[in-house]
């Protein structure tokens, strides 16, 4: 299913139009509300893409298997599209007469779709972006839409404009004259770019335009980050130092206890300052919140509250569901306004001069938390920052180093 025949769909229009009506009333030339009265498009399920696509084989040889399609739209529903006229549907027995089905693509499923790499008759699913998930790119993957169908195939793409899809551009690739004159009036022109890329094998519809303008936002004074510097790591030590040797009399080796290079560290700015730091490890069926520390001048303003909030969301970004601490038994109350309880069985226990007892929170798993299906270019990404391309990324643009040390 490389391209679509959308040819295929203009000549079956002309041939099924009788000599001695007139074409005003046809849906070719109503206009987009006429269209959504008289059609309905709705999701099937594998019965109905195995119907659709086998009467499909007749028009487009070459389309890909049934078991690839199932699977493309078990990974993401929002893939394919049935098409019917509404005089002829039956919602007790939804049957579809058309199809259109697209790709939503990840950042490295786009750059493969516009570099020839993505094999858009099998795709890989980790290229392809779940229906949670806002995609880069969205590709035409197929339409079959016989005689006045085709007149819907503006409204299917109005179910991809939802503000998940919003003013994420489209991208096709017609094989006919006749298809490239009936995607140009959609708003698809010749050529295709993807950030630096280009290609002129593909069409595409650009949808920037469709995004809101976005109200300017004064910025929020408070940040917290997970550490990535070795100036970062000095500032969470020097609050440490304030808070737990300082104020709380600890001693340096109880402090600094051998842990800090196997942990992920956030640290909080108030106007550029720092005033607010915490450590996370990570075992395997829970993550350990530790060594939660405000500056005295910067505390009761709940900074503490918004580290904590940050590390659960983290912590759930990268798939746990039980986050445990240690916490002090006088700061119990803070814990569990975050939602955190003292279960059943928790023990009491000293150190530090200070008497603690174990809390946890469990949650639900995050939607979109990262897993072994993921993009690989996600997971290279910088810790925390999964939606955003890396500086790897940009190495792309380089190829490949045939000498090049092992990584």
């Amino acid at each position: 299913m490389n391209a679509l025949d959308i040819d295929l769909i203009r000549k079956s229009a002309r041939e099924r139009a009788p000599a001695s009506r007139s074409t005003a009333h046809s849906l070719a030339r109503m206009t987009s509300l006429e269209v959504a009265r008289r059609t309905v498009i709705f999701n099937v399920g594998a019965a109905g893409i195995s119907a659709l696509v086998d009467r499909a084989r007749i028009d487009i040889p070459g389309l890909t298997s049934n078991n690839i399609l199932y699977a493309a739209a078990n990974h993401n529903p929002d893939i394919f599209w049935a098409i019917a006229r509404r005089d002829r549907f039956d919602i007790s027995d939804p049957q579809g007469e058309g199809f259109l089905a697209v790709l939503p693509l990840t950042h490295e499923g786009m750059r493969r779709l516009i570099d020839g790499r993505l094999n858009t008759k099998d795709p890989e699913l980790c290229y392809v972006a779940r229906q949670s998930e806002r995609p880069a790119g969205i590709y035409v993957w197929a339409i079959h839409a016989k005689g006045t169908l085709a007149a819907a195939i503006p409204l299917v793409l109005e179910k991809i404009s939802s503000p998940l899809y919003r003013g994420v551009n489209l991208y096709s690739r017609p094989i006919t004259k006749g298809g490239l004159r009936v995607l140009e009036p959609l708003g698809f022109e010749p050529g295709a770019s993807y950030e630096e890329l280009f290609t002129p094998h593909l069409q595409m519809f650009d949808r920037s335009g469709d995004l809101p303008r976005a109200k300017p936002v004064p910025p929020d004074p408070v940040t917290v980050e997970v550490v990535r510097s070795m100036d970062e790591m000095a500032r969470v030590i020097a609050i440490r130092g304030a808070v737990y040797m300082g104020e709380q009399h600890c001693p340096f080796e109880e402090e600094f206890d051998g842990n800090d290079f196997s942990a992920t560290h956030l640290i909080c700015h108030k106007y550029g300052e720092p005033v607010g730091c915490m450590r996370i490890r990570y075992f395997a069926d829970f993550a350990k919140f530790e060594r939660l520390a405000v500056r005295n001048e910067s505390r009761n303003a709940g900074l503490a509250g918004k580290i904590v909030d940050t590390a659960i969301e983290l912590c759930r970004k990268k798939g746990y569901r039980v986050m445990y601490a240690h916490a002090q038994t006088r700061l119990l109350s803070f814990w569990e306004q975050r939602g955190f309880k003292r279960a059943n069985g928790t023990r009491n226990f000293v150190f530090s001069d200070f008497d603690y007892v174990e809390v946890r929170l469990d949650t639900e798993k995050h939607p979109q938390s990262i897993t072994l299906n993921d993009d690989p270019y996600v997971l290279i990404r910088p810790e925390g920052h999964w939606d955003t391309p890396g500086i790897l990324e940009k190495s792309i643009g380089r190829g490949v180093c045939e000498t090049g040390n092992v990584r």
